[in-house]
């Protein structure tokens, strides 16, 4: 013990703690004489990247220095839990590669730890190397991703915010979880995107994880839906054209944008119970223009051109049940009491004349003239008073 003291002369204090806790057989295997001198081996640290750490061998005078940056004495074990590397060592199942912030080469060296069950909730953002923002970095780790460095992405673009996953995290208002094509699984994860304002008309049907056929990609990004599969929920089935099929109940023989032939060859596609409100206008084939293409398919009307018809006026009703501005009022063909009925934008009336002319409305009430009912927004069932 005196040899030892003598050979670390000012380094005496801070070895007495080290040899309190371990064997002095253990601290005489470690020492050596490489170089003609006393060496002490050590296992070097390198501040904030322990996964290179390497065996280093000092001058006895260097070691307190060493202990107190974070080296401690004895040679660096190899650990069965590295992982990554210019070997590529994987984990095992359950586990990933957690690598030290900043590293973001597949080549990194890392530790290989349990992917998290769950994440707190604290809101303390973390940059993944893949750029998207995480709420912690728990909620990284639950990714399988590295990080960057602590706080939200400031790259190009402004890096994205993580949503989905197993703890089912939301997007703020104006935004929706954007995840890849087929990833209906409600644990599946994406990144918040803004909801789109308007979506443009081309009808190049999708289907949407809930089982809704969209007018396109976009329509159900407005919608927030994830799309499942490119084409309608059922697939279309060739109709129209020369051999003349139709198509079952609840479709509709939609043939490509621009085609108006009656009996045109298209493909049959389910007609929307319901479409966004998005106005995105289009002209159908019958002259009328459509806020956008999911309602002129669930009138079954064909798409002549995107935009509105020139001098043409707003549908309205309908399977999606499409709703006038302010000031309008659907006007239907007398005897349109369907509630699915379509009709056309029109002006409501301010000045009804006198006369008696009397018509009974859909709402099973008699009106003194037609006018009167178009300025109560009834569509008329007939002509003359209701029954009794």
């Amino acid at each position: 013990m005196r040899r030892l003291l003598s050979i670390l002369g000012t380094c005496t204090v801070g070895l007495l703690v080290v040899l309190a806790l371990g064997s002095p057989d253990v601290w005489a295997g470690k020492s050596g004489n490489a170089g003609g001198g006393n060496k002490v081996c050590l296992c070097h640290v390198p501040p904030g990247n322990p996964a290179n750490a390497h065996t280093i061998c000092v001058g006895a005078p260097a070691v307190n220095a060493h202990l107190n940056h974070g080296d401690y004495l004895g040679e660096c074990s190899a650990s069965s839990s590295s992982c990554g590397g210019e070997e590529a060592i994987a984990c095992p199942a359950g586990q990933f590669c957690k690598r030290d912030d900043g590293f973001c080469s597949d080549s990194a060296k890392g530790e290989c730890v349990a992917i998290p069950a769950t994440c707190p909730t604290t809101i303390a953002p973390v940059c993944g190397c893949n750029e998207v923002t995480y709420d912690n970095a728990c909620r990284a780790d639950l990714a399988n991703v590295a990080i960057l460095h602590a706080g939200e992405c400031v790259c190009e673009g402004g890096g994205s915010t993580a949503c989905g996953g197993p703890d089912g995290v939301t997007c703020a208002t104006g935004e929706f979880c954007e995840k890849p094509d087929g990833a209906c699984a409600a644990d599946a994860e994406g990144i918040c995107t803004p909801t789109p304002a308007a979506c443009p008309s081309t009808f190049i049907p999708v289907c949407g994880c809930d089982g809704t056929t969209y007018s396109n990609a976009c329509f159900a990004d407005a919608a927030g839906v994830p799309v499942k599969a490119a084409g309608a929920c059922v697939a279309g089935v060739a109709c129209g054209g020369t051999g003349g099929v139709a198509c079952p109940t609840g479709q509709f023989c939609l043939p490509p944008v621009g085609t108006c032939t009656a009996g045109a060859a298209g493909l049959c596609v389910p007609i929307p119970p319901v479409c966004s409100l998005n106005v995105n206008p289009v002209c159908g084939c019958n002259g009328t223009t459509y806020d956008n293409a999911c309602n002129a398919v669930a009138a079954s009307v064909a798409i002549n051109h995107a935009g509105a018809c020139e001098g043409s006026e707003t549908a309205c009703g309908g399977a999606a049940n499409t709703p006038c501005a302010t000031g309008f009022y659907c006007s239907k063909e007398d005897g349109a009491c369907a509630a699915d009925a379509s009709g056309v934008c029109a002006e409501i009336p301010v000045n009804c004349p006198a006369t008696i002319t009397p018509v009974c409305g859909c709402n099973g009430t008699t009106y003194d003239n037609a006018c009167v009912a178009n300025a109560a927004g009834v569509t008329i069932a007939s002509q003359g008073a209701c029954a009794p």
